[in-house]
């Protein structure tokens, strides 16, 4: 089965933010958000994935096997990377 990657609407992006508001990336589609999943500081991905910032977006993008995975999980900063990761796969 081919995946088909859809990119949101201009000005939809997922922004990612330190917990002190600052932005350090954004995403418009499944490949660019796992690119920051990768890469962004883990104090960034702490603060969304227990606020449970990403599966909205990620169902908006027609993503909600990886929506409803986010959203079942915590995560810690020894365990973000790796937990995300995986629920991306």
């Amino acid at each position: 089965m081919v995946r088909v990657i859809k990119d949101c609407e201009q000005g939809k992006e997922f922004i990612f933010k330190l917990p002190n508001g600052v932005i350090i990336g954004k995403a418009k589609n499944i490949d660019e958000f796992t690119a920051m999943v990768r890469n962004a500081p883990v104090e960034s991905l702490v603060y969304h994935a227990n606020g449970k910032h990403f599966a909205p977006w990620l169902r908006t993008i027609g993503e909600g096997a990886v929506a409803a995975r986010m959203s079942m999980v915590a995560v810690s900063k020894e365990n973000a990377r790796d937990t995300l990761l995986k629920c991306l796969k």
